[in-house]
């Protein structure tokens, strides 16, 4: 979408995506942030993934790990682009809607893990087809 390359064209170095991480965490009022690098690339038999699809998405990766768990009002947000439920709230960082998407600087398939629940964010439907 049109959004998301002037989005990328204003986040343009890596290291801005681990504060918006960071200040998406201190929103969630987590206490504990974690990242780990891995540069490992994982060849796995497409067959044994929820969709073959996601075979070029086994590695390398950057996790981040916070000890906060989504609401059902973080799920509908995250899926917003450029909308934030925060946005009336002045002591939300993320008030602006923006933080999360810079990710997409460093993949177009970020996924989350959250509580029991896994969102596999794919705006534009090339990795997971909307099948319903």
């Amino acid at each position: 979408t049109e959004f998301l390359k002037n989005l990328l064209q204003r986040y343009t170095e890596g290291g801005q995506i681990l504060k918006e991480l960071i200040q998406n965490a201190d929103d969630a009022e987590a206490h504990t942030v974690k990242f780990c690098i891995d540069a490992r690339q994982h060849f796995i038999d497409p067959g044994g993934l929820w969709k073959p699809s996601l075979a070029p998405f086994q590695g390398p990766a950057l996790l981040a790990w916070n000890d906060s768990v989504f609401t059902d009002d973080d799920w509908v947000n995250i899926g917003k682009m450029h909308q934030s439920m925060k946005e009336e709230d002045v002591l939300k960082v993320g008030r602006f809607g923006l933080g999360f998407q810079s990710v997409y600087n460093i993949t177009d398939l970020p996924t989350i893990v959250s509580g029991d629940c896994v969102g596999i964010m794919d705006p534009h439907e090339t990795v997971i087809k909307n099948e319903g």
